[in-house]
């Protein structure tokens, strides 16, 4: 499964927010995520100034090149951390700071120190000493589980 479709699983397929009233009458709508924050399509945080931008909804092609960004901003953002990984490692990261933030992840300090030693099994009792594993056990557990180097 790609980065793509596991961001879609983890955030809410279309079925899925069509159960919540998120998507409807064949739009995205913009809705609260467990944190109060202003979200639409799958998982993007919706800013200040975009408010306007989504007030009438967007179309599920809309949401998917809205992802598709999302995912080319994170990946830009995870290499400013400076770790050479592999694609699985890649991965793992991509869709921990699409959720946390690049912000929120550089507070993983002892798992990004493992990561830069390719200590894998130290990085993932890293990532799962927190409060994001506390909050969302199941996606980080299926994340480690999709994991080659472990």
């Amino acid at each position: 499964m790609d980065i793509k479709e596991r961001l879609i699983r983890y955030e809410g397929t279309k079925e899925y927010q069509q159960t919540r009233g998120y998507y409807k009458n064949g739009k995205f709508w913009i809705y609260k995520d467990s944190e109060n924050f202003d979200t639409i399509g799958y998982g993007h945080l919706v800013l200040s100034n975009e408010k306007d931008k989504y007030k009438n909804g967007i179309t599920p092609l809309d949401a998917d090149l809205l992802l598709a960004w999302d995912i080319d901003r994170t990946r830009k953002d995870v290499a400013t951390l400076g770790l050479v990984l592999p694609s699985d490692w890649e991965d793992f990261m991509i869709i921990m700071v699409f959720q946390l933030g690049l912000s929120g992840v550089k507070k993983f300090k002892k798992m990004i120190a493992a990561l830069k030693v390719q200590d894998w099994k130290e990085a993932i009792k890293q990532a799962k000493d927190s409060l994001w594993y506390r909050q969302t056990p199941n996606r980080l557990n299926d994340m480690v589980n999709q994991l080659q180097n472990k």
